[in-house]
């Protein structure tokens, strides 16, 4: 788990450039869009599911199936029959898809009461819209009596009407008897105005009575669960506030995550080694150093020479190292390397460049030779002339020289102009010379072995560095490793070579018994593998004291650690 999250922390800082860029893009294009927005109003109108709150005793279950029927009034609100009939009846100038993403409804929390509302420029016509959809929604229900009914409750009405007539009339003459009664002194008139009187009074406790059944009756019919009504009629609730800020953040956060995905993608699909981890699991070599990643792809060769140029630069240390390693598995003796790599464009003409001139420096006497006769680099790199070099040599004959162990300072003209020394002291260098036809054969030959021999006798040279082919585009390194026993150091590029490549050119070496001292990670992104940062604190700190002024002789000495 740790593992996974260092890789994905590692992910995140070599693409941080492109997640910034797309977040801030994104944010950009989302604040643009949201300042060029118009105003948008809101409007509302409340439908009441059911008439249970009119009534004084409400059930529980009246209540329950009233809340259930909401939500499912909620998705009819939205559906594009009513939508479509609520445009054609109000005739609004608006799509039925515009109108249903303007449009929003829900259901109060714990109750039967629906919200439906709308957002739109127009502060008149977002009226109209929920207004209308309410009415449409109420149409599309159960809410209108069935024509039975209607008459049921217009006969009631009609009863209702004639009975409070009816009523009215009896109260007035109850009223008129009363008068009779106190100035009536009879008794047989007061015992005929009493009779009277206990009719009027029986006639009004029946119209009263068929009154509040008619009422009852009316009630029944109109109080149903499943019926809608307008409790808050539609108006404008104010104007909607922009929020650009939400908007960019958001914005912003999305492209941020989009492009992760991007970035994991790519990282998916990716299978180049990157790590010295992924190179140690592909090729099951050691890894002899990590070079990162320096200089613009179009700087010249000469100033891709970094341990000449920049000799208290990271990279420079990581050659460095790549010396130290080498020398330490040498063994004593005269040390020779043939550098080569599985590709081209893995960068091992540099590296065996800058390694020639730490070992130079170091005080020994180098001799690089450029065995690469098909596409040679090497005298770019030190500014030497490649008219003369290593197929010169070939075609002269070595006898003499073997048998006087002649040095290097001796040799004759014809062979002395073919071994040139470079600008860096104790770094003798023999260029490729002219492009032979049959390269392999060449540098397999015996005149090869003869030459390498007088080289690996003479004292002037303590060691030899071979620059060679590809292994997977040519066989002259093989050729040259095996017929000569020269251990290899194999140079791959971070992000270039594919492990399947680099396995195939390791095995290639090793079908021939071929010794492999390991490999150089080359171009290595320092995201990747964390490489340099301290050496960027040492250097700055040293280059502050000697700019102080204070003594360079522990400036050097500690250049030469």
């Amino acid at each position: 788990m740790e593992t996974e999250l260092v890789q994905y922390i590692r992910l995140v800082r070599r693409w941080l450039w492109l997640i910034v860029l797309a977040a801030f893009l994104a944010g950009g294009a989302a604040y643009l869009q949201a300042s060029r927005q118009l105003d948008q109003y809101q409007a509302q109108v409340t439908i009441s599911v059911g008439t249970y709150f009119q009534a004084p005793n409400p059930t529980s279950g009246e209540i329950y199936t009233g809340q259930q029927l909401a939500q499912n009034y909620v998705i009819l609100a939205k559906s594009h029959s009513v939508l479509q009939a609520a445009i054609d009846e109000g005739n609004l100038p608006i799509s039925v898809g515009a109108l249903s993403g303007s449009l929003s409804a829900n259901v109060i929390t714990q109750t039967t009461f629906i919200q439906i509302s709308a957002t739109h420029p127009d502060p008149i016509l977002v009226v109209q819209m929920v207004d209308e959809v309410a009415k449409q929604l109420i149409l599309n229900s159960p809410t209108n009596l069935t024509p039975e009914q209607q008459a049921q409750v217009d006969m009631a009405n009609s009863e209702i009407a004639r009975l409070n007539l009816q009523l009215e009339q009896s109260r007035q003459r109850l009223a008129a008897l009363d008068a009779q009664l106190a100035t009536a002194t009879d008794p047989q008139e007061i015992e005929r105005l009493n009779e009277q009187y206990n009719t009027v009074i029986s006639q009004i406790n029946e119209t009263s009575s068929n009154i509040a059944w008619f009422t009852d009756t009316i009630a029944r019919l109109q109080q149903r669960t499943n019926a809608l009504e307008i409790v808050e009629p539609a108006r404008m609730t104010g104007r909607v506030a922009r929020n650009e800020f939400q908007t960019t953040v958001l914005g912003a956060m999305v492209g941020a995550a989009l492009a992760f995905g991007l970035v994991l993608l790519i990282e998916y699909l990716d299978d180049t080694i990157r790590t010295v981890d992924q190179a140690t699991q592909a090729l099951g070599l050691p890894t002899l150093a990590v070079i990162p990643r320096f200089g613009k792809s179009r700087d010249s060769y000469p100033e891709r020479l970094i341990a000449y140029r920049q000799p208290d630069s990271p990279v420079s240390e990581e050659y460095r190292t790549l010396r130290t390693n080498l020398m330490f598995s040498a063994n004593g003796g005269k040390a020779v390397f043939i550098v080569t790599s599985p590709g081209p464009g893995d960068g091992k003409t540099v590296t065996v460049a800058n390694l020639a001139v730490t070992m130079a420096v170091a005080g020994w006497r180098v001799l690089l030779i450029d065995a690469d006769l098909r596409r040679p680099r090497l005298h770019d790199i030190f500014n030497v002339d490649n008219r003369v070099g290593l197929s010169t040599l070939l075609s002269l004959d070595p006898s003499d020289l073997l048998a006087a162990e002649m040095p290097l300072d001796r040799l004759p003209p014809n062979y002395a102009e073919c071994i040139q020394e470079t600008e860096i002291p104790s770094l003798n260098m023999i260029a490729s010379g002219y492009i032979p036809l049959n390269p392999a054969e060449v540098l397999g030959s015996a005149n090869m072995q003869r030459w390498f021999k007088f080289f690996r006798s003479s004292p002037d040279i303590d060691i030899i560095l071979i620059d060679t082919p590809p292994v997977l585009i040519a066989a002259d390194s093989a050729v040259l490793a095996s017929n000569l026993d020269i251990p290899t150091v194999m140079v791959i590029e971070a992000g270039r070579t594919r492990p399947g490549g680099a396995l195939r050119a390791k095995e290639r070496l090793a079908s021939l018994e071929i010794d492999i001292k390991g490999l150089v990670l080359n171009a290595v992104s320092r995201r990747d593998e964390g490489y340099g940062y301290g050496y960027d604190y040492y250097y700055y700190y040293y280059k502050k004291r000697e700019s102080a002024g204070q003594s360079n002789g522990g400036t050097a000495a500690t250049r030469r650690r």
